[in-house]
């Protein structure tokens, strides 16, 4: 309930024009969101160092959807991209918005201390607006620190 309410908020204070901020603190384990209304977000399962699965996730508000893909970065390298890079749509089914998983990785390795896992989520929007890449925006990168 608590990422619905947080989801509400960020609605409203991107209807006022303000930006809302989740602070990434070092985590072996952590789930984080980047974004106002949209958002990309990321799970990091595991503990110490060690990781055993990823989770990119897109959260949409008001019965939503979003044809796009999210893509992983891990030390801003390429990791993984959702359904092989194809777009679908990520539909939100409930009024007050959802976050939606658009991929998850089992990865059951060690990294190294502060190592950055984040996720981005690319929406299509076929734009070629100016803020767009080659048709795509992106809701932000959501973030988790290894260690």
């Amino acid at each position: 309930m608590n990422n619905t309410l947080a989801r509400a908020a960020a609605v409203a204070a991107a209807a006022l024009g303000l930006t809302l901020t989740v602070a990434t603190p070092a985590l072996a384990s952590a789930d984080k969101c980047k974004g106002d209304a949209f958002a990309s977000c990321v799970a990091v399962n595991g503990s110490k160092l060690h990781v055993n699965s990823i989770k990119s996730r897109v959260a949409l508000y008001a019965k939503t959807c979003r044809y796009g893909h999210s893509q992983v970065l891990i030390n801003g390298k390429h990791f993984a991209d959702s359904d092989g890079g194809k777009d679908k749509d990520y539909c939100s089914k409930s009024i007050f918005g959802a976050e939606v998983t658009t991929g998850t990785w089992n990865v059951n390795r060690n990294y190294a201390k502060g190592t950055k896992i984040c996720s981005k989520f690319w929406w299509n929007n076929g734009s070629t607006k100016p803020g767009s890449v080659n048709g795509y925006t992106s809701f932000g990168t959501a973030c988790a620190t290894v260690g």
